[in-house]
């Protein structure tokens, strides 16, 4: 068994969160895992790229075209890294935008959600945009966007471990105060795959 998932989005979102989750919990799961973080957390803002890798792996980077599953935080981070999607990918794709400050400055521009979402097609069909910000808004913190992902990503993919280590986890790592919201957010994101479940999964 070998499972690649690519997690993109911008410093401050939690991607490096989300992968080392997503690791002990398939850990709990006994599971081999290697992670590795390519582009910085040091700038918040700036661009994020984590690989996850379970299973039978023993190089820690995702070669281009062999992702599995990529979590994209950010809509226009998914288009930055579909390099490594192909046609059985999967991408749970967050449709909530952060504006970059060159766009905000008027050096730059930022694409239409149905432009980033017609190119990530063109590569796989299987591209599942659900604004996941907003569920954790309701769960109680915007902050918990990347929990509520994790959750929607143990719904619509058949991971090699249970949405229980996930939990146990999310106990053992995160300061008591912020246990019960992760909690939430989590199944939250979980139980939202099972109101709309998208033909392409």
């Amino acid at each position: 068994m070998k499972l690649n998932v690519v997690i993109v989005g911008v410093g401050g979102q939690g991607a490096l969160t989300t992968s080392g989750i997503l690791a002990r919990a398939a850990m709990k799961a006994g599971l081999n895992v290697i992670t590795a973080e390519t582009h910085g957390m040091a700038q918040r803002g700036g661009s994020v790229e984590v690989h996850v890798r379970i299973g039978d792996v023993k190089a820690p980077l995702i070669p281009e075209g062999k992702a599995d599953v990529m979590i994209a935080l950010e809509p226009s981070e998914a288009l930055r890294y579909s390099k490594f999607l192909n046609s059985k990918s999967i991408v749970i794709l967050n449709t909530k935008k952060i504006i970059p400050p060159s766009v905000t400055a008027g050096t730059g521009t930022y694409p239409e959600l149905d432009e980033i979402l017609t190119e990530l097609r063109k590569i796989t069909p299987r591209v599942i945009a659900v604004n996941a910000s907003e569920i954790a808004e309701k769960a109680g913190n915007i902050l918990a966007t990347n929990v509520v992902v994790i959750g929607m990503l143990l719904g619509y993919f058949p991971m090699p471990f249970k949405i229980e280590h996930v939990e146990e986890v999310i106990r053992e790592v995160m300061p008591d105060k912020i246990v019960d919201l992760n909690l939430r957010a989590l199944k939250m994101g979980y139980e939202s795959t099972k109101s709309v479940q998208p033909s392409v999964v």
